[in-house]
């Protein structure tokens, strides 16, 4: 008996592609974008200004309270100095 022949014509419909990507591509540092990288640091509008007039006057006080303070303006330049790293 003679086996019979079937073809499928159903891959002649389909688009040709191109040969399968054995490997992943490789990423390089080029970024395509003008969005510059993020950094580590903050930004400008993050960042903080320093110690808050709260932080300030508590520790103006305690300045006052160990007994080598001075004025109350002393006290709290020294609290502000303490606080900002100056």
């Amino acid at each position: 008996m003679a086996k019979k022949i079937t073809t499928d014509n159903s891959s002649a419909s389909r688009p040709v592609s191109a040969a399968p990507v054995s490997s992943p591509v490789s990423s390089t540092a080029v970024r395509n974008t003008a969005i510059p990288p993020r950094s580590a640091s903050p930004s400008t509008s993050q960042r903080r200004s320093g110690p808050t007039p709260e932080q300030i006057a508590k520790r103006a006080y305690e300045i006052s309270q160990s007994g080598r303070g001075g004025t109350q303006d002393e006290n709290w330049y020294r609290a502000e100095r303490e606080l900002r790293g100056y």
